[in-house]
């Protein structure tokens, strides 16, 4: 479950056709042989258990060999690589996963699970809370998912802070190369708190350039713009410092 772990916003696409067949006959008025399972709900501790300890392998161990995992704003992702990339950056945040159960079916080898989540900062936070359905396939080695859908509660942008930075450059062609050509600026932003940033350009003026970055944890951006390697980079693509401007969103 759960990637995107900021992200409050909702699942785009649907589920495969044979999935969503599935949920159809688990939960279409009491099909024969559908009843309460227990064991499903016991491995949710499983999986809390190993995204806790950070073992991603134990985690990956309890999905199908081909598990789709559908999360919000993203495409499908499948198999264990999709599964280490979409946990792999939780671990490392510290974050946490309570789930709750509303209600766990399964007929023969076929069985859902639907549910809600919190998600949980180190210092305790809810940082988003929704919901969820599983899809479960009984293996040769017992109950494993197979498709694992949620989305948030909370509304589009909730909990999350936007920077407007505008400044004008030297030349425009260096700092876009920076930015949307071969330079990696995204990804340093990335990994100083901003995971998110869109480029901007004035079509009047190519040298008046901006950005709008999604900032998770502000104050560890701003001091990392303050520092050494920050200055750096800007003298490197050539943006003036005297026209930069820094505005932050009014809620």
């Amino acid at each position: 479950m759960l990637k995107n772990w900021n992200r409050a916003s909702y699942l785009k696409g649907v589920l495969p056709a044979a999935t969503l067949l599935v949920v159809v006959a688990l939960t279409a008025c009491a099909p024969q042989g559908a009843q309460p399972n227990a064991e499903i709900p016991a491995l949710s501790e499983r999986w809390e258990a190993a995204l806790g300890s950070g073992d991603l392998d134990g985690l990956a161990a309890i999905y199908t060999a081909d598990a789709r995992l559908m999360p919000p704003n993203a495409a499908i992702g499948q198999g264990g690589d999709a599964i280490r990339a979409s946990f792999g950056p939780m671990i490392e945040a510290g974050l946490k996963v309570e789930l709750k159960t509303i209600e766990a079916v399964a007929a023969s080898d076929l069985g859902y699970r639907t549910g809600t989540y919190s998600l949980v900062a180190p210092d305790g936070s809810v940082v988003d809370r929704g919901k969820y359905i599983e899809i479960w396939e009984k293996t040769a080695t017992g109950w494993q998912m197979s498709n694992d859908i949620w989305n948030s509660d909370l509304p589009e942008g909730a909990g999350k802070t936007f920077l407007h930075i505008s400044h004008e450059v030297e030349d425009a062609d260096v700092w876009l190369d920076a930015w949307v050509g071969s330079g990696n600026r995204k990804e340093t932003f990335a990994q100083n708190g901003a995971p998110n940033v869109r480029v901007f350009q004035s079509p009047e003026n190519a040298n008046q350039v901006g950005l709008v970055a999604e900032i998770s944890d502000m104050e560890a951006f701003m001091a990392w713009m303050n520092s050494p390697v920050a200055q750096t980079a800007k003298s490197e693509d050539g943006v003036i410092d005297s026209t930069l401007r820094f505005m932050t969103e009014v809620k």
